[in-house]
């Protein structure tokens, strides 16, 4: 059998799709460019600003491929890393100005004011000195515990001035005073009394007291009841010959003693008494000066300020003195 005869045609090619125009094609890559970048811009992060990271340290703004990758991986958008602010220098501090100097002072005075509760005018015009004052407080006086207080109130230190035996028999050092003549038992109970009376105290002095304080016996007596207490005695040196401070002192009492009664030649030469306190501050370091609530004290004092400014002198409560 013969083969079929050839022909000359053609072999028809494979089906084609319509071909588009080529500005066409632009177009609809141009809207796919477009809207990928709307899908981009809509679910992933703005790229962090970029900052010069230091040595050794990776810098990663959290979105890349890196960030591309993990949404369409993983369904979620990368939490950006926060970039590495570099360390700011501080600017430099101005200089401060010299700090002024603590005060120099050449010595230290401590002012007791005796005889408060008992006169209520004289002691209330010492309420509005600014300065430190210890205020020795009389028991049983009308206004005894309302002194101590309002002084308390101050700011100022309250201590119990102690009526003991003068060697006048006329002279009535007032109630609750120890005497001689007392049995031991019953002179005791009066200190014990009488350290109650005074709200606030920190110590005691004594009024009067010329004979007392003479008495060794009774300095004894009353410096082992001090002792218990943890109070500290002024012996306000009624008597040249007193003992007091001495017994004080075997008995382990913080003690000092008085060295200039500044009223004692009366108010009118408080000025003068005010130039020995600073004499004798200025010679041992410290000096204590008793004054009494008597009219005209409290302005005497205040006209004195300056002229202890002045020396160089440290005002300070009593109990700063006692050793």
């Amino acid at each position: 059998m013969s083969l079929p005869p050839q022909t000359h045609l053609p072999i028809p090619r494979a089906q084609r799709f319509p071909s588009l125009p080529g500005h066409y094609l632009r177009y609809l890559f141009g809207l796919l460019f477009l809207a990928g970048q709307f899908f981009f811009w809509v679910n992933l992060p703005p790229p962090a600003p970029f900052v010069p990271s230091p040595a050794g340290v990776t810098n990663f703004s959290g979105v890349g491929w890196s960030a591309t990758w993990e949404w369409l991986f993983y369904g979620r958008r990368p939490a950006p890393s926060i970039p590495h602010r570099p360390q700011e220098s501080l600017p430099p501090s101005e200089p401060s100005g010299p700090s002024s100097p603590a005060p120099a002072y050449e010595g230290v005075v401590a002012i007791i004011i005796d005889d408060l509760g008992f006169v209520e005018k004289p002691t209330e015009a010492f309420w509005a000195l600014d300065i430190p004052l210890t205020f020795a407080v009389l028991p049983w006086g009308r206004y005894s515990a309302s002194h101590a207080r309002e002084a308390l109130r101050r700011g100022q230190e309250v201590i119990l001035h102690l009526p003991i035996e003068p060697l006048d028999p006329q002279t009535d050092p007032g109630p609750g005073a120890l005497r001689t003549s007392q049995a031991p038992e019953e002179m005791r109970l009066r200190i014990r009394k009488n350290l109650k009376a005074v709200p606030g105290i920190v110590g005691v002095n004594n009024h009067m007291g010329s004979k007392g304080t003479q008495d060794r016996a009774m300095m004894e007596l009353l410096m082992t009841e001090l002792q218990k207490e943890g109070l500290f005695f002024i012996d306000s040196m009624t008597i040249h010959t007193s003992v007091a401070w001495s017994v004080a002192r075997e008995y382990g009492v913080p003690t000092a003693r008085r060295d200039v009664f500044l009223d004692g030649l009366g108010v009118e030469r408080i000025p003068d008494q005010i130039e020995v306190l600073i004499e004798k501050a200025l010679a041992h370091g410290s000096a204590i000066g008793i004054a009494h609530t008597r009219p005209g004290v409290a302005e005497a004092l205040a006209e004195a300020l300056p002229r202890l400014a002045a020396a160089g002198i440290k005002l300070v409560h009593v109990s700063s003195l006692v050793q």
